[in-house]
């Protein structure tokens, strides 16, 4: 299998363009390498259809060693660490950076974008910085992001492609999930556009990447059916295929759309120079870069609010309830979370959803830290707090006017634990 950058040529061509518009790169996934990934044969190799189309741009793809990708996946190392940076290192040492840069990946090489564009923004190398800043979209076929089914995606491919067991994936999984929190409130601070691809077939009689797990939470992104299976999303047969339709309409926004960025750089912010946690550039009040139509300004800005960890209280929802003598209810709390995260996720691209969840959560944020703080702080026993949940918190909240659909008070149990899970509102005094 071959490693690295290679870079695809138009037919009859012998090189990219001297100052590429904007760099096309592919990122393949378990068991794929630069070639064969993107291709049912060499007629069909979509990156070259890329390089025929788009003159101005430099389309390249990027290979490496999957057994090293497996390796985190099953504990063995923080190798999706290393690959991301062997991915940076590949396209930072280039004779001609292209200003924009655009990501095509199948399957689990999202993860290791997700990751560089991690290690660009944390860097202090300059050269990394300015590729993170060049990162304007990101294509994501057949990409495991969240939820309690990422762990069920990753078993399957491993299990498909390398055989591995994979009983220690709960390893993998909550660092996982920290990555695409990250990713997405940087996505939407740094104004990258994302598409996001499902299969509808199965392989093996599984559907390893479904509509929910291939959600990776970004404001306005809604994941896009594709009739295939997992090994055949990333391969369209012709250039009618939607998928190739669809990445070749990604690709002409972003070539209109060639403002330069405050920052200096094409596609990037200026506010991604001094980001130190993954809602930088949102507690001050600034507004977020990323809105959808029908979304105002104060919500966008709430939303990435509550649904971004916050740094002051990194413990998960199992310890926090643990630490308080609430072991008993961490079952049920978890799956009222995981509940209400995927229904905020099956919603993400409609605004009316979007606004109502995110007042629902402002209102159980303040409610919950005017009358449930102040109990707690004054050393209130376990029943008399959730006493005053009940009566501050859910009883309230699941009588607001919420347009279509109600609001219950299993909704509102579900926002409770899902604002404990990121940190915003918080069972004891730590």
């Amino acid at each position: 299998m071959s490693e690295g950058i290679v870079e695809i040529f138009m037919d009859g061509g012998s090189g990219s363009p001297t100052a590429p518009a904007l760099d096309i790169v592919f990122v393949h996934g378990l068991g794929g390498d630069q070639l064969g990934t993107w291709q049912t044969d060499p007629k069909s190799f979509w990156p070259r259809w890329l390089a025929e189309m788009f003159p101005s741009c430099r389309v390249s793809s990027f290979g490496y060693d999957s057994q090293k990708l497996a390796g985190f996946l099953t504990g063995g190392g923080a190798s999706l660490h290393d690959l991301a940076l062997a991915l940076a290192d590949a396209l930072t040492n280039r004779e001609v950076l292209a200003p924009r840069t655009v990501f095509v990946c199948h399957s689990l090489g999202g993860l290791i974008v997700k990751q560089m564009l991690r290690r660009c923004s944390d860097s202090v190398n300059p050269e990394y910085k300015e590729l993170g800043r060049s990162i304007v979209g990101i294509a994501f076929l057949g990409t495991p992001h969240q939820g309690s089914a990422l762990a069920s995606a990753l078993d399957q491919l491993l299990r498909r492609f390398l055989s591995k067991q994979t009983q220690q994936l709960v390893y993998g999984e909550d660092g996982l999930v920290d990555l695409n929190d990250f990713f997405r409130s940087r996505a939407s601070m740094q104004q990258i556009q994302v598409r996001a691809y499902y299969e509808t077939e199965k392989v093996g009689g599984i559907l390893i990447v479904d509509k929910v797990t291939a959600n990776p939470g970004v404001l306005g992104c809604e994941p896009i059916a594709v009739q295939s299976d997992h090994l055949r999303i990333c391969k369209p047969e012709n250039q009618k295929a939607p998928v190739f339709i669809s990445v070749c309409g990604l690709i002409r926004s972003l070539l209109k759309d060639s403002t330069p960025s405050p920052g200096g750089g094409s596609g990037g912010n200026a506010q991604g120079d001094t980001a130190e946690s993954t809602h930088a550039g949102l507690a001050d009040g600034s507004e977020p870069t990323h809105t959808m139509e029908g979304v105002t300004a104060d919500i966008a800005r709430d939303f990435e609010y509550f649904t971004t960890v916050a740094e002051d209280d990194r413990r998960d929802l199992e310890q926090k309830l643990t630490d308080v003598g609430r072991a008993y209810a961490v079952r049920d709390a978890k799956r009222k979370k995981e509940r209400f995260n995927m229904a905020l996720q099956r919603h993400i691209a409609q605004p009316a959803a979007v606004t109502r969840y995110t007042r629902l959560m402002s209102e159980v944020e303040s409610r919950f830290n005017r009358h449930v703080a102040r109990a707690i702080a004054e050393g209130a026993c376990a029943a008399a707090v959730d006493g005053i949940i009940q009566n501050e918190v859910i009883s309230p909240c699941a009588a607001l006017e919420s347009g279509a659909e109600a609001v219950t008070a299993s909704l509102v149990d579900g926002a409770l634990y899902y604002l404990a899970g990121n940190c915003h509102v918080a069972w004891d005094n730590v």
